[in-house]
């Protein structure tokens, strides 16, 4: 039983919400054997359509670089990703999707619309809306 102190407090709803969300993500991810940190540098880098260092990809994730640097030797070594020296600065490594991950981008991203939407449903567009404007407004106010 949550105590009344915590199930009033924004800060611990966020942070539930949170991790209640990352389940559900696992939960959809699971047959593809990737993990949501994985799927969220796939998605990053379909995003930007030009491969990435890896100092960009940790500013976009809010990851350490010893982190992004495990996910990133993972996404390579299962064939989602590619890395290459960068022509401009050969200290720096740019990495890009590779064929097989922009295959299976496209279907994971039917995948998570079609899970996610169930959940959302009982929101209404509405509330929704109001609550992705409510977040990213306080992440602008975090400096995300």
């Amino acid at each position: 039983m949550i105590p009344e102190t915590l199930d009033n407090a924004l800060g611990f709803n966020l942070y539930r919400v949170n991790l209640l969300m990352r389940r559900e993500l696992m939960q959809a991810l699971s047959d593809y054997e990737i993990t949501p940190e994985q799927w969220q540098i796939m998605s990053i880098l379909r995003e930007s359509k030009a491969p990435l260092n890896q100092r960009e990809i940790v500013q976009d994730t809010l990851k350490d670089k010893y982190t992004v640097s495990r996910i990133i030797n993972r996404l390579e070594r299962d064939g989602w990703v590619t890395k290459k020296v960068s022509p401009n600065d050969k200290r720096s490594t740019l990495i890009g999707l590779t064929e097989k991950s922009n295959t299976l981008q496209k279907n994971i991203q039917k995948l998570l619309s079609d899970h996610f939407n169930k959940i959302f449903k009982a929101f209404g567009k509405d509330d929704h809306d109001h609550l992705l404007e409510l977040l990213k407004k306080l992440r602008k106010i975090l400096k995300d």
